[in-house]
């Protein structure tokens, strides 16, 4: 990387010095004001008949400005990037590329297509992004649904270079792959994929390659195969590099992709721009500054986004399930209480029956919990997908929701909260969340956020459902999670009891039984379900992955001892064994010629 600095004499430019004006006769004391003002007017008449004064001495040239540029060894370039922030030597950093005058690198024969109409909020962000000529780094926030990927398509097409395209997800590749094909001219020979399943490489100068941060990433092993297009891909120079999901950059795992791979200009993209680690700040000189962020209400008001309410929806606790929460002796099974509260299940059970029957509504229910995603699927006799969810099984799921009027309800645990597209759903309830998460919160919001079609400007056509707990701590993380989409100008509005459904399974035969297999449950059978760090989709690999997450510890447990015990012989006995002559003589072996003659030691 190469960095240039310039200025004058350590940043100050010098300028010459106004001459000194002659003393008035007035000030000197020599004549009255009124004598003074007579003599200025008639100095004004003598040089406006005489004409524009010659200049004395021909002003000073303009001093050159110097540019230096030297070279950062990679492996430095974050750590000079950061050097460089207001808070430290107040000198930021900005990455341009001057993609136009670039020889060095192939052109890519590559545009939109005419069908590829920028809305106005669009070109505002390349705009931003575009200027003089060059492509400068940095950060483009915009909602879901709002057309993000035709965003990075549309700079791929201005740059005209090799591009970079690195995703969550395998199943957010082939979105991308297909956003490509969709919206640009480029040849389907010039583009590649870099997944588990699909390890190619364009062919000819310049194309586009899609990949996961994971694959690049990886610090282990590589097949062969694989390995050569690692190779391809750390040494060449690549004009653009869109980060999709740019928020999971900040993350250990994935921040050294940003130093293995070479690229003149970075684009990040996201509709949610936080974290709950406070590692946000890091993009500033990982990837650049936030150049454009899109009013999400102001989307919303001109129809480019869904108008969606939003409702919590509070479920009083059952009085034996609030018994067992408030119980020490089950504390490790308290979220799981709280998500599978009767009351909350026949909230949810009412919420689905009056969409699907009385407004024909495609509805997505949520759920981090997969005790509680299979008991509430099964119990309501709808699919659900999950981790180890086959892929063929998620494809016939997801086409048969989309497509068919069989399947109106899906539950999806957190492997949806990213990388499923869906824009027919409308309707989202959210029975189990992720602690207080408020990225999780609008990415859920966002699988409803697509325009909808033959809606009446300024009435609700998406509608999401949080279903809480009341009095547990479910309320404080429901709070918490909310403060994004409040920050954006949403309003939650909050139903204290819905229908019936707060007294319907109370003191029933089902109550009873879902409490005595809860109780029973060990607290990892009933807990959310674990995903590497930075994954937000497991889709294909779910059973893998969660093979390789760590083991929790075994924890203490009290048993009866006894003296034996202590001994730490307990469970052996004492036993003695006979053995002849005819048994040690078999033993030995047959030894080497060699060593025959050697008698044994």
């Amino acid at each position: 990387m190469a960095a240039a600095f310039g200025g004058d004499e350590g940043g100050f430019l010098r300028t010459a010095a106004p001459a000194q004006m002659p003393l008035r006769e007035a000030e000197a004391g020599l004549i009255t004001d009124q004598q003074q003002e007579e003599i200025d007017a008639q100095r004004e008449l003598d040089e406006s008949a005489a004409g524009p004064a010659l200049p004395t001495e021909a002003p000073a040239p303009a001093q050159a400005v110097a540019t230096h540029s030297f070279e950062i060894e990679a492996a430095q370039v974050e750590h000079v990037k950061a050097r460089c922030l207001p808070h430290a030597l107040n000198y930021p950093m900005m990455e341009e590329y001057d993609f136009a005058n670039d020889t060095a690198n192939k052109d890519l024969e590559m545009d939109l297509k005419p069908m590829a109409q920028l809305r106005p909020y669009q070109e505002k962000s390349l705009a931003k992004m575009f200027g003089n000529g060059r492509a400068r780094s940095g950060i483009i926030v915009l909602p879901c649904g709002a057309g993000k990927s035709l965003v990075g398509v549309a700079a791929a097409c201005r740059v005209r270079k090799s591009i970079l395209v690195l995703c969550t997800s395998s199943v957010s590749v082939d979105q991308w792959r297909m956003q490509f094909k969709l919206w640009s001219t480029i040849p389907d020979r010039n583009i590649s994929r870099f997944i588990s399943e699909s390890k190619e490489m364009w062919q000819g100068d310049a194309g586009v390659t899609v990949t996961t941060y994971n694959m690049v990433a990886f610090s282990g092993r590589r097949s062969e195969e694989a390995q050569k297009v690692m190779d391809a891909i750390t040494s060449r120079e690549w004009g653009l590099m869109v980060l999709d999901e740019v928020h999971v950059v900040p993350a250990h795992m994935f921040r050294k992709v940003i130093g293995i791979t070479k690229a003149h200009c970075k684009l990040g993209l996201t509709a949610t721009l936080v974290r709950e680690d406070e590692l946000i700040a890091d993009l500033n000189f990982l990837i650049g500054p936030k150049l454009y962020e899109a009013n999400w209400l102001d989307l919303q008001e001109n129809g480019y986004i869904a108008r969606v309410q939003c409702v919590e929806v509070w479920c009083e606790m059952t009085p034996r399930f609030y018994r067992a929460y408030m119980s020490k002796e089950y504390a490790q099974l308290q979220q799981a209480l709280y998500v599978m509260n009767p009351n909350k299940y026949a909230a949810a059970e009412f919420l689905v029956r009056y969409h699907e029957q009385q407004c024909g509504d495609k509805v997505i229910v949520f759920s981090d919990n997969v005790h509680a995603l299979k008991e509430y699927a099964i119990a309501m006799r709808k699919p659900f997908i999950y981790g180890p969810t086959p892929l063929h099984e998620r494809n016939r799921i997801l086409y048969a929701f989309k497509h068919s009027s069989e399947i109106n309800t899906i539950f999806l645990s957190k492997v949806g909260d990213n990388s499923i597209d869906i824009p027919e759903a409308n309707v989202i309830i959210q029975i189990s969340s992720h602690a207080g998460s408020r990225r999780q919160e609008a990415q859920r919001l966002g699988r409803i956020l697509r325009a909808k079609q033959n809606t009446r400007k300024g009435e609700y056509n998406a509608f999401f459902y949080s279903l809480v707990s009341k009095d547990t701590a479910e309320m404080v993380y429901s709070a918490r999670r909310q403060q994004f989409l409040i920050d954006q100008g949403y309003a939650f509005k909050v139903i204290t009891k819905l229908s019936d459904s707060n007294s319907k399974y109370q003191g029933t035969e089902m109550e009873t039984d879902v409490l005595k297999k809860l109780l029973a449950a060990r607290a990892d059978e009933a807990g959310i379900e674990e995903l590497p760090l930075g994954a937000d989709d497991l889709v294909e690999q779910g059973a893998k992955m969660l093979r390789a997450a760590p083991k929790k510890a075994p924890k203490a447990r009290r048993v009866k001892g006894s003296m034996a015990a202590l001994s730490g012989a307990a469970g052996l006995s004492y036993r003695e064994y006979a053995t002849g002559k005819g048994k040690e003589e078999a033993s030995k072996k047959k030894r080497h010629a060699l060593f025959a003659g050697r008698k044994r030691l």
